[in-house]
């Protein structure tokens, strides 16, 4: 009875990969879309001058926001303009205990009202604080138009 019962055993577990792999779908490669990319517009950049050195935050911001918005998946073929905002909310700088803290929050609209929000605090090198503040701008960019393009995608995939 025991060995019935571990040949049954191995015999199913030998055949589990099979007959999982079969029933498994196909995943889609990014290449299985819309043929080539669309227009991606970044329609306006709103950084508040009470931000430190705001001119060279606004020509990071617009450098991040150019490289990600090529980098995600939209959902639309090159034949398709999206359109988006970029308002940075909140850039905060303090010194607690010898780290150099950074505080932002973004918020992105897409037209017809939808909108992704991204907040992060980050502590890095006083001695470096350029540096903190540039990896925090990318991060919350980065998860900005992440957000974007999925609602983008929800609502192509909609109609």
């Amino acid at each position: 009875m025991r060995r019935r019962l571990l040949l049954l055993f191995s015999v199913t577990v030998a055949l589990a990969p099979v007959t999982a792999a079969a029933r498994e779908p196909a995943l889609i490669a990014p290449e299985d879309g819309p043929e080539g990319r669309p227009l991606v517009v970044l329609d306006k950049l709103v950084v508040p001058n009470t931000v430190p050195e705001y001119k060279r935050v606004s020509r990071l911001l617009e450098k991040v926001l150019k490289h990600e918005a090529r980098r995600v998946q939209w959902g639309a073929g090159r034949n398709n303009r999206i359109t988006y905002r970029f308002f940075l909310e909140q850039l905060d700088v303090t010194v607690e205990n010898g780290v150099y803290k950074v505080r932002c929050t973004a918020l992105g609209r897409l037209p017809k009202g939808k909108s992704a929000r991204s907040k992060l605090e980050l502590g890095g090198d006083p001695r470096n604080p350029r540096k903190v503040i540039d990896e925090v701008l990318s991060i919350v960019a980065r998860g900005v138009l992440a957000r974007l393009a999925d609602l983008e995608r929800e609502r192509r995939a909609r109609h």
